[in-house]
C-alpha cells in the first residue's frame, strides 16, 4: 500500500523544473549582452530572478512577477533554430517557488475556448523555434516562461514576427550570437481563472554585433485579436517600457542602438501579414492553433 500511495503522490504532483531562483543573474549572465541583464525591477519580494536549467545546464534566464504570476521577460541567446523537434512534455513549475507565487498548469487548463481566435492559450516568451538544442526546446516548457496570449495574436501577428526576426538575424548576425529579450506588460485586472494576469502588451528585442556594427530589432504589440506587433527602434521600446514600469528600463544595458532603422527590410513581413488578413476576410484561410 505504501508503494502504491507513493506512486500516486508522484503522479499527482506538478512536474518540477531543475531551475534556480537567484539573488542576481551572475550564474547565467551568458544570456545577456556583455553579461549585463535588462533592468531588474526594484521590488525584490515581488520580482524573482530565475536561471532556467535543464539537464544540468542553463538554457535561459527569466525575471518573474510573483504578484501577476507571469514573467516580466525571458532572455536567451540565438545562433540557429538547430535540430530537434517541438517536445511533447508536461508543463513544469519551479521547485524554488511556492505554488502561490507562480501559475500552475491547472490555471491554464481552465481556458475552455483556447481553440478559438478570441480565446487565450499558452504563449512562450522564449519560443521553441528560437531554441538551438533539444534540451533548450524542452526547457522552454516551464510555466514561468509563458503568459496567457490571445490565440490569433499568438498564431498570426506574433508568430510570424518571431519567424521574421529569426530569418533577419540569420541573415544579419550569423555566425555572431544574437541576444534576445522578450517580455510582457501586465494588464490592470484582466485575469485567467481569476488568478493569472493576461498581459496588455508583449514586446521583444534582439541584438548582435556584426563586424563592429550594432544590429538590433524591436517590436511591441497589443495582446488582442486582430493586432500586429509594430516594429520600433530599441530606444522607443525602452522609452515605452520606462513608462509602463515607472522605472528606467534598459534592455541591453544601454547598448545596441542602431544609427538607422531598417524600415525597408520590414516591408516583406508587413505585406505577408496584410495578405493573411485579406485571406481571413475573404474566407480563404484557416487559422491553425498552436501554443507558444
Amino acid at each position: 500500500m505504501g508503494f502504491v500511495c507513493g506512486v500516486f503522490l508522484l503522479l499527482t504532483l506538478p512536474a518540477l523544473a531543475w531551475t534556480k531562483v537567484v539573488n542576481d543573474f551572475s550564474e547565467c549572465k551568458t544570456f545577456f549582452l556583455d553579461g549585463t541583464p535588462p533592468t531588474v525591477l526594484s521590488d525584490q519580494k515581488r520580482y524573482r530572478l530565475i536561471c532556467q536549467n535543464h539537464e544540468n545546464q542553463y538554457e535561459f534566464a527569466t525575471l518573474y512577477d510573483t504578484s501577476k504570476l507571469i514573467p516580466v521577460y525571458s532572455a536567451y541567446t540565438y545562433k540557429s533554430c538547430g535540430k530537434g523537434k517541438r517536445p511533447h512534455v508536461n508543463w513544469v513549475t519551479e521547485n524554488d517557488l511556492g505554488n502561490e507565487a507562480q501559475a500552475l498548469d491547472k490555471d491554464y487548463k481552465t481556458i475552455q475556448d483556447s481553440q478559438k481566435v478570441h480565446g487565450y492559450n499558452r504563449g512562450h516568451l522564449f519560443p521553441v523555434c528560437h531554441a538551438e538544442s533539444q534540451s533548450a526546446k524542452d526547457a522552454t516548457f516551464t510555466l514561468t516562461n509563458i503568459v496567457p496570449q490571445n490565440v490569433e495574436f499568438n498564431n498570426i501577428g506574433w508568430g510570424e514576427m518571431e519567424d521574421y526576426v529569426k530569418n533577419y538575424m540569420n541573415k544579419m548576425c550569423s555566425p555572431s550570437v544574437t541576444y534576445t529579450v522578450t517580455g510582457a506588460v501586465p494588464s490592470t485586472k484582466n485575469l485567467v481563472n481569476k488568478k493569472v494576469n493576461i498581459p496588455d502588451y508583449m514586446w521583444t528585442a534582439s541584438c548582435c554585433n556584426k563586424d563592429g556594427r550594432w544590429v538590433s530589432r524591436a517590436h511591441y504589440g497589443k495582446n488582442a485579436m486582430g493586432e500586429v506587433p509594430v516594429s520600433v527602434s530599441l530606444e522607443k521600446l525602452e522609452e515605452q517600457l520606462t513608462i509602463d514600469y515607472n522605472e528606467r528600463f534598459l534592455v541591453f544595458g544601454g547598448k545596441c542602438y542602431e544609427d538607422k532603422p531598417f524600415i525597408s527590410k520590414y516591408l516583406d513581413y508587413s505585406t505577408n501579414l496584410f495578405q493573411h488578413y485579406v485571406d481571413r476576410l475573404c474566407g480563404n484561410s484557416v487559422i491553425k492553433t498552436k501554443q507558444g
